[in-house]
């Protein structure tokens, strides 16, 4: 009897110490998939940063090191910032999908998210319903012939002219639009952005010498600089 009891007891102690060990198995593994998602998350902020101060500096060139876009490098609260200043452009927006949606684009495409936004003010005034003079839509205010055919020749997912008129899908479309002009005008920024606006054959019709000097790279730039500044008494409230 006393042989049976201490079996008994004995293997409870096994099975105690078997739920240790399975309990301290689960801690190690929501340990390191913790430090996997901070690590990820880590490095989808760094390729962000990498991909912002690319673009930045590309834009403004020689300029870059006495702008206001080079006062937010290695910001970790950058995303924040963007969020409310969509958000005072337009409440009836979700700042939070969309400022992921831009910042998901510019991770991809290697732009500068404030460019981004800076060509969305210009075109729609972050009205997605937006609809231009010649048949342009939403946020980006782009054609849907032009939508249909770079989807098409990027393997992009055509949705339909309705679907323009979705925030993160209109980005989404622009962005990919713009990165095969920069691709095309060798990442020169006044070409492209003007192409944008007027056609990659338009352009390419104009002197050499013109085809810088258009007043929709000006106020694009405008934009993106007055976006900065909006930026900057963000950060000074949080």
């Amino acid at each position: 009897m006393i042989i049976f009891e201490h079996f008994i007891q004995k293997r409870g102690n096994m099975r105690n110490v078997k739920n240790k060990i399975s309990l301290l198995l689960s801690l190690l593994i929501i340990f390191f998939a913790n430090q996997g998602c901070q690590n990820l998350s880590k490095k989808n902020l760094d390729m962000n940063e990498a991909a912002r101060t690319h673009h930045a500096r590309q834009l403004l060139q020689g300029d870059y090191s006495k702008s206001i876009a080079k006062e937010f490098e290695k910001d970790a609260q950058f995303t924040s910032y963007l969020e409310k200043y969509i958000r005072l452009e337009n409440a009836s927006l979700d700042s939070e999908e969309l400022s992921k949606s831009i910042l998901q684009v510019s991770r991809d495409y290697y732009y500068d998210p404030v460019f981004l936004l800076a060509i969305v003010k210009t075109e729609s005034q972050f009205n997605p319903f937006a609809i231009g003079s010649a048949g342009e839509i939403g946020l980006m205010q782009i054609k849907p012939d032009t939508a249909e055919w770079i989807c098409h020749k990027k393997k992009i997912e055509w949705r339909g002219a309705e679907a323009l008129k979705d925030p993160a899908y209109n980005v989404l479309v622009g962005a990919v639009y713009f990165h095969y002009l920069k691709k095309s005008l060798r990442a020169k920024g006044s070409h492209y952005i003007n192409a944008y606006n007027m056609g990659i054959n338009n352009l390419q019709r104009l002197p050499a010498e013109n085809r810088s000097k258009h007043p929709y790279y000006d106020r694009v730039l405008a934009n993106y600089h007055g976006i900065y500044q909006q930026l900057k008494k963000i950060r000074q409230t949080i």
